[in-house]
């Protein structure tokens, strides 16, 4: 199984380094990719819609610091330049963490997916030595343990099991990703303004709610979700877990959630009139 090992874990990081060159250029073009992502596993890991919810996020947190910067010039003719690094510096956070976070998921999820192309082909051994085999370039063994899971978690034959499962996995894919966001805030400073602190301290963050309607449909809003008194950007932990009750488990919660939110971001960011079906029969 050597050369075919070899000839398909080649012809993926070609697959991946393509993709990451097409979409990995700004925060609109990896909302692209993002899509892109979730057409070609159809929907079935609603990791891609999480992410797409997060970045709307992003660029609200982007719209609001250039709000702050607007400030930064006056505050720097008056002799205080904090306000105007402190601008710069968390939209180069911003940016730098969703570029990242895209270069760093890409290719778990194209190794997944193929792996479960392969087992739907009735090729098992080679989809097995591909997750089993040496591991690809850059791709660390947390990586390696997602895209085993979400290989398994497409495999699931009961709909409703795989459904869970995946939205589970996109739990564990989300504190991933919010490692990197830590690592590029960097380690609060032992004597840091108090400015400083209080721009990292947040009380509530704009997040995906499914809300029903008159007519008892559903769609998806934008509300503030309260963080715990006191919480500070930078404490990891508690990031984790109230983000993740944020933008995940709010849209996972049932099935027919997740099928609005992710037509929300099909509608604001797919093609002109792009409708999405979602199953999740048994196979």
């Amino acid at each position: 199984m050597r050369l075919p090992f070899q000839h398909e874990q080649a012809a993926l990081a070609e697959q991946s380094h393509r993709f990451l060159r097409r979409y990995n250029r700004s925060v609109h073009t990896r909302l692209s990719g993002y899509l892109e992502i979730g057409r070609r596993c159809q929907f079935q890991y609603p990791w891609p819609v999480v992410a797409m919810l997060g970045i709307c996020q992003v660029l609200t947190g982007i719209g609001k610091n250039r709000l702050y910067g607007l400030l930064g010039p006056t505050a720097r003719r008056l002799g205080v330049r904090l306000l105007e690094q402190m601008v710069e510096n968390t939209e180069d956070v911003l940016r730098r963490t969703n570029r990242g976070i895209f270069a760093d998921s890409l290719p778990t999820v194209m190794l997944a997916l193929r792996v479960h192309e392969l087992r739907e082909r009735g090729e098992h051994a080679l989809a097995d030595v591909l997750l089993d085999g040496p591991l690809p370039l850059l791709m660390d063994r947390e990586s390696h343990g997602l895209a085993r899971s979400l290989a398994g978690g497409l495999a699931i034959h009961n709909g409703a099991q795989r459904f869970a499962t995946l939205s589970e996995l996109t739990l564990e894919h989300f504190a991933r990703e919010q490692a990197i966001f830590t690592y590029h805030m960097g380690s609060p400073g032992t004597r840091e303004p108090a400015l400083v602190k209080r721009m990292s301290s947040v009380r509530a963050v704009p997040a995906p709610v499914v809300v029903r309607t008159v007519l008892g449909g559903r769609r998806l809003v934008f509300k503030p979700f309260a963080m715990p008194a006191g919480f500070d950007m930078r404490d990891h932990e508690t990031r984790v877990r109230e983000f993740g009750r944020a933008y995940v488990n709010s849209v996972t919660r049932d099935l027919d959630d997740y099928r609005c939110a992710a037509q929300f971001i099909a509608a604001r960011f797919g093609k002109p009139g792009e409708r999405l079906t979602i199953a999740f029969a048994d196979r």
